[in-house]
């Protein structure tokens, strides 16, 4: 399906005379009307109930931001050489106008007429819009996943660990009064996470894999989040809102956080989503049992922390955290051990400072609490994924 969206000031139309052989019954032969949305649609091969709905949310999307007082549907076989046939047309216009009754004040012209129509444009940026509606998405390998694939999507631990943040953070915001899983038919209030191969596209990291994960939810809500995220490659849809329900995809919501997390320098991720907030970097193998005393402490605090026991120079190990954008680095030498103070790193400023583990802790803004699903010693780490 292609719609054209013309926001007019006014616009009006007249039946004349068949354009096919059997066309619909004309019910409507003319209309004048002002501040309308005007939505030429041609309808293609292979639109469906799919199709119908991503329509209606365009429809209803752009109509909320004109601020239009109506809708036109209005049949327009003139943007696609892939028609479909008119008695499939015309059910899916019908249709279309149907869904939308409920939801703003529609009109629809007849299918297979000539008609003459005037319409007279505002030309403001969003009176002319055109959507393309296809049936799955096109995408492409964009430069940017590769922050996906740093961290190991759609298989390591850290990828679970991230999908799981963005769930609990989703359940933060919508508050749902019960949980379940893979029921789509959720009643209000209720949020369920549901587990959909991909039957379509190339299988591609955080955007489109296998299988998609996407939390829905009862009620409509407007999310903090854009609808809507653009890489150097695609367009991607991230939530959107069909029959009452509001539909999230975690790995697109995943990516959305990684995307902006790469527009600050140093890239830094949100303390929540971050797999591992705190990295120990004992400087000898000598300090490694403090090292263990410290981490544990943290962990009872609800801290993922994990230490750098390779047997390594301390500058490498600095630069290990750094490429992994581990929040929070603290180094253990014998000032720490004698002490009880901690050096602390902080990435998101480039600043270091002495801290206590209490001070640490209030350090760490984590608004979902997940628990840790990685191990403790960087070295089992680094085995599990060769």
């Amino acid at each position: 399906m292609i719609i054209l969206f013309i926001h007019a000031s006014d616009f009006s139309f007249n039946v004349k005379e068949k354009a096919i052989k059997e066309p619909e019954e004309a019910k409507l032969k003319s209309i004048e009307l002002k501040n309308v949305l005007v939505c030429f649609t041609t309808v293609e091969k292979g639109d469906d109930e799919e199709i119908l709905n991503e329509a209606i949310n365009d429809i209803l999307d752009v109509y909320s931001k004109v601020k239009a007082a109506s809708v036109v549907i209005y049949p327009y076989a003139h943007l696609s050489s892939n028609l479909a046939n008119p008695d499939t047309a015309i059910k899916v216009l019908e249709s279309l106008e149907n869904l939308l009754k409920d939801k703003v004040k529609v009109y629809r012209a007849p299918f297979g007429w000539y008609k003459a129509f005037s319409i007279s444009c505002y030309g403001h940026p969003l009176s002319e819009l055109s959507r393309r509606i296809r049936k799955g998405e096109e995408l492409e390998k964009s430069e940017e996943l590769k922050y996906c694939e740093k961290f190991g999507f759609p298989t390591s631990a850290e990828s679970a660990f991230m999908r799981r943040a963005v769930i609990g953070y989703l359940r933060n915001i919508l508050q749902p009064i019960f949980e379940s899983e893979n029921n789509e038919n959720v009643s209000n209030g209720e949020m369920s996470i549901l587990y959909r191969n991909v039957e379509s596209g190339r299988i591609l990291p955080c955007i489109n894999e296998n299988p998609r994960v996407i939390a829905v939810y009862g009620g409509v809500k407007e999310l903090d989040f854009p609808k809507e995220i653009i890489d150097s490659k695609n367009r991607i849809k991230v939530w959107w809102v069909n029959e009452s329900r509001t539909y999230v995809d975690v790995g697109r919501l995943v990516y959305y956080f990684i995307l902006e997390s790469i527009r600050k320098q140093p890239p830094t991720l949100p303390d929540w989503l971050n797999p591992i907030q705190v990295r120990l970097l004992p400087v000898k193998k000598d300090f490694l049992d403090f090292s263990i005393q410290v981490a544990e402490r943290l962990r009872k605090e609800g801290i993922r922390v994990n230490i750098d026991d390779l047997d390594d120079s301390l500058g490498n190990k600095i630069r290990r955290a750094g490429t992994e954008w581990i929040p929070l680095v603290i180094i253990i030498g014998e000032r720490e051990v004698k002490t009880s103070t901690l050096t602390v790193k902080i990435r998101a400023n480039n600043e270091q400072k002495s801290m206590s583990i209490e001070e640490l802790v209030k350090e760490i803004k984590d608004e979902v609490k997940e628990r840790q699903n990685l191990p403790l010693y960087y070295s089992l780490y680094k085995h599990e994924n060769r």
